[in-house]
């Protein structure tokens, strides 16, 4: 009986209450995703604290849109995960999407000076359209690039997609501002454009190899072109070659939603003086995906009458040329622009337009300004093709074509300073190039 009483006094203290310390559970560390961050708590918490807190996937993206490509560059190191979703074909699609285009200014030194470089410049555009007379906007120094000249003409820089690219002699260059990336590669001629395939996502180089002196010699030979595929890491996948019905380039090439075009002169029998055939002038279309020229677009003769003077645009999304009118051949106050409507038909429009105050053209390697394109507002952009002198202020000019007003900009920090001239060895005449609306993109080649 007495044991018993104490088996049952045992069981007794067996299903006493268990005390509250020890129903605590030990607390385990879970693993953490990359989406989780570590952040620390506020006074309340014990010092060094720290808080775990779930950053949703699309809040990192946009955070990461929000940064300069420069910075995205950086953080390349940071982790095997961030870098797989930087460089994932998604992300660059979504930071391409979302981020504003930015003005891109680009020069280099004399063409008969040492050291040659070119220099990249760009900034942020004005958010919206300014009725101000005069105003001004800021640009960074992006990058620089020795070994590199630009020729005078209308040959400047282009920007494709997010990419610059350029000829110096037989040499094709192709730069991203945006992430520092250059890449160069031989051509077997002077006349080398970029396109880009939007379907198949990928940049393509035409070379014409056909040589203005081979067309004095036979004027009906047929133009041969090669076709240069770039691949990841700015590599030459392939090369390949096609022949045209001749034609001579007149102006630098123009990429737009996959197709390159350029003014050219194009040789044209004439009845019983086949010695001394003629020419006119077209506009030659290139389809970057089926590698082919699609056509030849009749063009008025008042189109390319400036010749290798002569800036192709995009304007509203189509082909588009602004002529001068000029005073003398120095200066203009009034300018055409001329509209391709139906690529199909060859149908162009025509508008004319007076400046408030005139413009320099002079040609050959004179004071000149011309038209690489529109900001988003849709004004018209007229920029010098040199700089106008050391250490001069760079100015643009923003012409509205609904309001007829213009208003001149200046670009602050494009070699505007004695300081900077000397430190780059900067002389003589200094060619330059402006792209007004240069879509920002960490896309490599």
């Amino acid at each position: 009986m007495m044991e018993r009483k104490g088996h049952e006094k045992g069981n007794r203290s067996i299903l006493e209450p268990i005390p509250l310390d020890l129903k605590k559970k030990k607390k385990t560390r879970s693993r953490l995703t990359h989406h989780q961050k570590d952040v620390f708590c506020g006074d309340k918490s014990p010092p060094g604290k720290k808080l775990h807190v779930i950053l949703p996937f699309d809040m990192e993206v946009e955070t990461l849109t929000r940064l300069p490509g420069k910075s995205l560059m950086k953080f390349l190191c940071v982790s095997k995960t961030w870098y797989s979703l930087i460089r994932s074909q998604r992300f660059v699609a979504s930071y391409y999407a979302a981020k504003p285009s930015r003005f891109v200014a680009a020069f280099t030194n004399s063409v008969f000076g040492d050291p040659k470089r070119l220099f990249v410049f760009s900034g942020e555009e004005e958010e919206e359209e300014n009725n101000s007379s005069s105003s001004s906007l800021v640009a960074n120094l992006d990058m620089t690039i020795p070994s590199v000249t630009l020729s005078h003409g209308s040959f400047k820089y282009s920007s494709v997609h997010g990419f610059m690219a350029g000829n110096d002699e037989t040499t094709f260059i192709i730069c991203n501002p945006s992430t520092g990336q250059v890449i160069t590669f031989p051509c077997k001629a002077t006349s080398t454009r970029l396109g880009y395939d939007p379907v198949g996502d990928q940049f393509k180089a035409l070379t014409l190899l056909t040589s203005r002196y081979d067309h004095m010699h036979n004027p009906s030979l047929m133009c041969t072109h090669e076709v240069i595929r770039l691949g990841r890491g700015g590599v030459v996948v392939s090369r390949s070659r096609f022949t045209s019905p001749p034609y001579r380039p007149m102006t630098a090439g123009l990429s737009i939603n996959g197709f390159i075009y350029c003014g050219a002169s194009v040789p044209v029998p004439v009845p019983n003086q086949q010695d001394t055939p003629s020419t006119r002038v077209f506009v030659v279309c290139f389809d970057v995906r089926k590698e082919r020229i699609l056509s030849f677009i009749t063009t008025p003769k008042e189109v390319l009458v400036w010749k290798g003077f002569t800036s192709l645009i995009e304007y509203k999304g189509k082909l588009a040329v602004v002529v001068p009118n000029c005073l003398g051949c120095a200066s203009f106050d009034r300018f055409d622009l001329w509209i391709l409507e139906d690529v199909t038909k060859h149908e162009w429009s025509r508008q004319s337009f007076e400046l408030p105050l005139p413009l320099p053209f002079t040609l050959g390697m004179g004071k000149r300004m011309i038209s690489q394109g529109t900001n988003k507002a849709g004004e018209i952009v007229f920029s010098p093709a040199i700089l106008p002198g050391r250490a001069q202020p760079f100015y643009v000019f923003y012409f509205n074509p609904v309001t007829n007003n213009m208003r001149r900009v200046r670009i602050h920090g494009v070699a505007d300073t004695e300081e900077f001239w000397s430190r780059y060895g900067l002389t003589g005449t200094c060619c330059a190039s402006f792209s007004p609306q240069h879509a920002d993109s960490i896309a490599l080649l």
